[in-house]
């Protein structure tokens, strides 16, 4: 019997070791799983509040709104855990913050985007978006108690995995002293296995060859018993996944199809008909159930993309509509997935559908939205230039009028000044609509860098002059061609030359450089004004941004102008960087654009023409219903020598036409009535007037506007106010012609 107690205590022995490391193996990992778990959910949370908190203050920050930010942080009371929160700037400046405790500690700038856990606290550093642009970040620092809770676990699982250890070695002890013991009743045991229970076991009697035999049969026994239960947990396995299986499609909130493509039949879930809203027998397992109540006009669509999916692979998905059974019509989201067989060709294919109507009603709302902005904006810009016109006309009187004296000049000057400046406000937000709404259209051609900077200097030396500001142009010897719009480039620069002039003390200076660097065209524009904080040289370009902008220290503008200017220059195919040595050390903005690089021998600038102070022998009828617009107008054409009559209404202009026998009409386009447009064609298809010089004098100005206006026959398209100096060469050259 000693050798049988040697046995039973070396197994006693193993298993307690084995049983031991298992459990503290199990045990560490539980206790991994459940620390990994506590943090994945922390961090998960305290993100996710940190988005939302950014979503609910985007609004605030945008509009400079500290009272609401406040309130949406004072929020986080509810969360115990949490023990201060803050919302900074695009700048990285503490907009708004809130602390649980007072003793908590805020950072005073934000870190980087992601959360950090340390011994006690989890921080989480998130942006703040608006239009895809980062206007600031949120900060949120909460007690995680990670450690704690750990150990307290641990304890606990300690107690449990001991407990179990004890009983397992206790229950072990009681079964190796069975094995070990003498086997009686082998036969017996033999009959009643035969007899099919399989759960007796023999008893070893003695160490003798009847002991061996034993131990065999037992094995044996064991065998048979652990393959039974491996059948036995794989049968039910199956059952579980079959029950979860059910269970998820049930609850799940898409309808489910399958199609056997060799049989061309199809299989729908009851959550299928159910969306639908049709039973089983109104709605049948055949694939026209499914045809038939697509849309037809999605039905070419369907075909394509399941055409594409089984012979090309490409995904399959598609929103279509589909007829309910009341009638209605509804969106839904349709995919699936085609399974081959070795050659190939598809015999399966299963998908679901999912009801989108309310997504698609919401991006229907927004583009409505989208487009009524768009449409606000171009009538306002309307709306506003028609008052404009004779304000421009009427101060184009007074400089030819010169009788006034010098302190009419210094106020018609300021006048002009800043009705200019409407006017490029005007301009800039109809280009923001455009370029947001992918409407902006760029003339391109073969165009003298030169020529365009000569505009943009030209249309910002007022605004330098009135600062008293040093503006140096250097422009290299050969010329620089491009293939671009311009009108556009001279604007980007001229919106450089406005933002030195507006952030340049008075009697600052400005420098414009241009040179050729290989295939790009560089422009760079240089001040001594405020400079650019080191945190705002990458939030410049964004919409609405201005160094500086506080209630006590305005600059004007909208903050558009730089943002023109990226819109503008990317549009090339170029880039615009800024740069600066910090407040108060000036600012430089380089442009490069693609450039002819193999360019012609430069041609000698043309020519400014002549203005004509005299008679030109004109005769031009102004048609605009607003009186004063026309009146002002004819009463400058007729100070600087034409012959002008004024129309009020569109089906005046005919007969005034026979009678007066015009060289040039300015026809305003949104006449009552009869619009300029259709004045245009009736001009266009008298013979009479084959030879009229018809040009559209509008407040409507973009391109589509444009394009209209040509199309009903119009030759010239100005948008008020018109400046009579860029009028007057235009009618100087008809009057040539």
């Amino acid at each position: 019997m000693r050798p049988a107690r040697s046995i039973r205590r070396k197994l006693l022995r193993v298993l307690a070791i084995t049983t031991l490391v298992a459990l503290a193996i199990a045990g560490a990992a539980l206790a991994m799983v459940n620390v990994r778990t506590r943090a994945t959910a922390i961090r998960e949370d305290l993100v996710t509040q940190a988005d939302i908190l950014g979503l609910a203050s985007s609004a605030a920050l945008a509009f400079d709104d500290r009272r609401v930010a406040l309130e949406n942080l004072r929020v986080l009371r509810a969360k115990p855990d949490v023990v201060g929160a803050a919302l900074y700037t695009a700048g990285g400046d503490v907009f708004a913050s809130y602390k649980a405790e007072d003793d908590a500690e805020l950072p005073p700038h934000p870190g980087a985007d992601g959360a950090k856990f340390d011994r006690e606290y989890i921080r989480v550093d998130r942006p703040v978006m608006a239009n895809h642009e980062r206007i600031g970040s949120v900060y949120i620092q909460a007690r995680h108690e990670l450690v704690p809770r750990a150990l307290a676990y641990l304890g606990v699982l300690a107690v449990v995995l001991g407990a179990s250890l004890a009983v397992a070695l206790l229950l072990s002890n009681r079964l190796l002293a069975r094995a070990t013991a003498p086997l009686l009743g082998i036969g017996d045991v033999a009959r009643r296995v035969k007899e099919g229970h399989f759960d007796q076991r023999a008893q070893r009697a003695s160490d003798d060859e009847i002991g061996e035999l034993a131990d065999a049969f037992n094995a044996m026994l064991d065998e048979l018993a652990q393959r039974a239960r491996t059948r036995e947990a794989a049968l039910d396995a199956l059952r579980v996944s079959e029950e979860r299986y059910q269970l998820a499609v049930r609850g799940s909130s898409a309808g489910l199809w399958d199609w056997d493509i060799r049989t061309d039949t199809m299989l729908f879930s009851p959550r299928f008909r159910a969306l639908l809203g049709y039973d089983e027998s109104e709605f049948p397992n055949v694939r026209s159930s499914f045809t038939d109540v697509v849309h037809e006009a999605d039905r070419d669509a369907t075909a394509r993309a399941l055409s594409d999916h089984l012979q090309h692979d490409e995904p399959y998905s598609a929103e279509i509509r589909l007829r309910l059974k009341s009638g209605e019509w509804r969106w839904f989201h349709v995919t699936g997935m085609a399974q081959k067989d070795a050659l190939g060709n598809p015999f399966r294919m299963a998908g679901s559908i999912i009801d989108v109507t309310e997504r698609k009603h919401a991006e229907q709302v927004l583009h409505d939205a989208n487009r009524a902005k768009d449409e606000f904006i171009a009538t306002l810009a309307h709306e506003l230039r028609n008052p404009l016109a004779p304000i421009r006309t009427g101060l184009d009187i007074l400089r030819v009028d010169r009788a006034n004296g010098d302190a009419s000049a210094r106020a018609r000057e300021t006048m002009e000044r800043q009705l200019a400046h409407m006017i490029r406000l005007i301009d800039d937000l109809l280009d923001i609509s455009r370029i947001n709404s992918g409407k902006i259209r760029l003339e391109k051609s073969r165009i003298r860098l030169a020529s365009a900077i000569e505009s943009a200097v030209e249309a910002s030396r007022p605004a330098l002059d009135a600062r008293g500001h040093e503006l140096a142009v250097e422009m290299p010897a050969r010329d620089i061609e491009l293939i671009a719009d311009g009108t556009r480039i001279a604007q980007t620069v001229g919106n450089l030359l406005l933002n030195a002039a507006k952030y340049t003390p008075p009697g600052g200076h400005v420098r414009l450089k241009a040179w050729q660097d290989g295939a790009w065209a560089v422009i760079e524009v240089r001040d001594n004004g405020v400079g650019i904080p080191p945190e705002m040289i990458q939030s410049i370009f964004n919409l609405f941004t201005q160094v500086g902008r506080t209630l006590e220290r305005a600059q004007g503008g909208l903050g558009i102008g730089l943002y023109l200017v990226r819109s503008l220059v990317e549009l090339h195919g170029g880039t615009v960087s800024a740069s600066s040595e910090g407040t108060g050390r000036g600012s430089t903005f380089t442009v490069r654009l693609p450039c002819i690089v193999a360019s012609a021998v430069a041609q000698p600038a043309p020519a400014h023409e002549q203005r004509i102070s005299g008679p030109a022998g004109l005769k031009v009828l102004v048609v605009d219903d607003n009186v004063d617009a026309a009146e002002t107008l004819c009463t400058v054409l007729e100070m600087t020598g034409r012959t002008a009559r004024a129309v009020y209404d569109g089906e005046s202009v005919p007969r005034a036409a026979q009678e007066f026998e015009p060289d040039v009409v300015l026809l305003d386009i949104g006449l009552p009535g009869m619009s300029g447009l259709e004045v245009a064609r009736r001009l266009r298809s008298n013979p009479l007037f084959a030879r009229l010089v018809i040009i559209a004098v509008t407040g409507w100005g973009a391109e589509a506007d444009r394009h209209r206006s040509r199309e009903a026959g119009f030759d010239e398209h100005l948008t008020k106010p018109v400046d009579l100096q860029s009028l007057e060469p235009l009618l100087a050259r008809l009057a040539r012609q």
